[in-house]
């Protein structure tokens, strides 16, 4: 079928391609300028833009690389990081972070927008991600991360993506994005919510790694050998009616035998409920520029972030499909990755709303324990050891099946049992403001020009 769309002489760019000109994109900027609201092309605002390096070897520790996969809406997700040896000071000085800079995916999801706090300040980034330096006299960086990631500019990034396979954004069509310029005011206001955001979130963060820390401080265990050897032997007393050859690793094995010794352990499935989550099908997915104001989260293995679920993700599903799904996510809910990117994990809160995917496990503890206390072990490396005791290749997709339900917990002594899970519940508290500050923020750039 063939579509056409009317363009007025003044509205033709230094683009000549059909989509660009689409009715689809163009009224929402129509509408704006009807209404008098003043609007200009990015490049205005921008100072300077760099894409990241490139590196594909890894270490165990070193300098955060952030991958256009750790980009998320509006705060850059650390739950699957990965180190270079490579140190920041032999970078260049272009990518080199700094406070308040915008970073927005190039390839990938593009156009996903955060912008840089303390917590990534000495990381370095990929060359999918683009650094964004903004002239702050003429707009409020704030501000430009929640126009990006709201709705008209989801719209804007959508309308200058190019590329056949692969769907990627150019420094010259980012410069294209149309920003509408509200007032000093109304910009500080907006930036205002995400400044505070912000706050909450390192809050949240810091309080999940003093809690892993008093339980890593409590195990008082030394996780013992740390190279990974070719062969072991294996105590015949340790064998059970598991065949897969990483359990009886020594690395995991022996860190598992002395926390039985120190403490009593209970098993996931003795005290949760755990459910699979489902499949929708693709063909019901819909992304953040197609979606309805009813339409719900659909959260897929790389939607577990920093602990959390993400609000923004790349996908939705329309709300009949979350009733039909009938999945009883509740606020306190764990969810735990089961396969491919084993042991990211979230809790949700009362801001959460979405449908889980199967590869994500539904763990709804109900006696003896909490989800605060369990995610607080399940974060250290001890919990991970025994993740990765269970991991086996299904085909090509790493899993560990229903294996989850063996996952021990030990029970530490009842005055620091509580004192963790306090602090894991506090910063859950506060993720759940900064969620709401997040929301209220896209509400009012998407009401402030209606």
């Amino acid at each position: 079928m063939l579509k056409t769309s009317k363009i007025y002489f003044d509205e033709i760019e230094d683009r000549l391609d059909a989509p660009f000109y689409q009715e689809f994109y163009m009224n929402p900027i129509r509408n704006l300028n009807l209404k008098g609201v003043q609007t200009d092309n990015l490049e205005e605002f921008i100072k300077t833009t760099a894409n990241g390096v490139e590196i594909r070897r890894y270490v165990d520790e070193g300098t955060p690389y952030l991958r256009v996969s750790d980009m998320k809406s509006i705060f850059v997700s650390l739950s699957a990081v990965k180190y270079v040896k490579e140190n920041i000071s032999e970078v260049s000085k272009e990518i080199k972070l700094e406070k308040d800079n915008v970073l927005i995916s190039r390839s990938g999801t593009p156009g996903i927008t955060a912008i840089v706090n303390k917590k990534i300040i000495n990381s370095i980034i990929s060359s999918h991600i683009i650094k964004v330096v903004i002239k702050k006299e003429l707009l409020n960086p704030y501000f430009l991360t929640a126009y990006l990631n709201s709705f008209l500019g989801r719209l804007q990034v959508d309308r200058i993506t190019n590329g056949c396979l692969v769907s990627e954004i150019s420094h010259q069509a980012l410069g294209m994005i149309k920003v509408p310029v509200p007032t000093i005011k109304q910009q500080e206001g907006i930036a205002s919510l995400l400044m505070e955001a912000g706050k909450k979130n390192q809050e949240a963060v810091s309080k999940i790694e003093e809690a892993k820390s008093i339980f890593v401080k409590a195990l008082e265990i030394n996780p013992g050998i740390r190279n990974e050897g070719k062969t072991y032997k294996v105590d015949s007393s340790d064998l059970t009616n598991i065949l897969i050859p990483r359990f009886y690793d020594p690395r995991y094995l022996n860190v598992l035998k002395r926390i039985r010794k120190k403490f009593r352990t209970v098993k996931l499935g003795e005290i949760a409920n755990i459910r699979r989550g489902d499949e929708v099908g693709s063909k019901n997915y819909r992304r953040y520029v197609e979606k309805d104001n009813s339409d719900v989260p659909f959260i897929r293995t790389s939607d577990l972030i920093n602990y959390e679920i993400d609000n923004y993700p790349d996908f939705y599903i329309k709300n009949e499909i979350y009733e039909k799904k009938k999945q009883a996510l509740k606020p306190g809910d764990l969810l735990i990755s089961n396969d491919g990117k084993i042991g990211l994990l979230a809790i949700l809160t009362n801001e959460d709303k979405c449908v889980i995917q199967s590869h994500i496990r539904k763990v709804h503890v109900n006696k003896e324990l909490n989800p605060y206390y369990i995610l607080a072990f399940l974060a250290t490396d001890f919990g991970h050891y025994q993740f990765k005791q269970y991991t086996f290749t299904q085909a090509t997709i790493p899993t560990i099946s229903d294996r989850l339900a063996e996952i021990e917990i030990p029970v530490i002594s009842k005055s620091l049992l509580i004192k963790i899970s306090e602090l894991v519940e506090e910063s859950f508290k506060m993720k759940e403001e900064k969620k709401r500050l997040c929301a209220e923020a896209l509400w009012k750039v998407e009401h402030s020009f209606n």
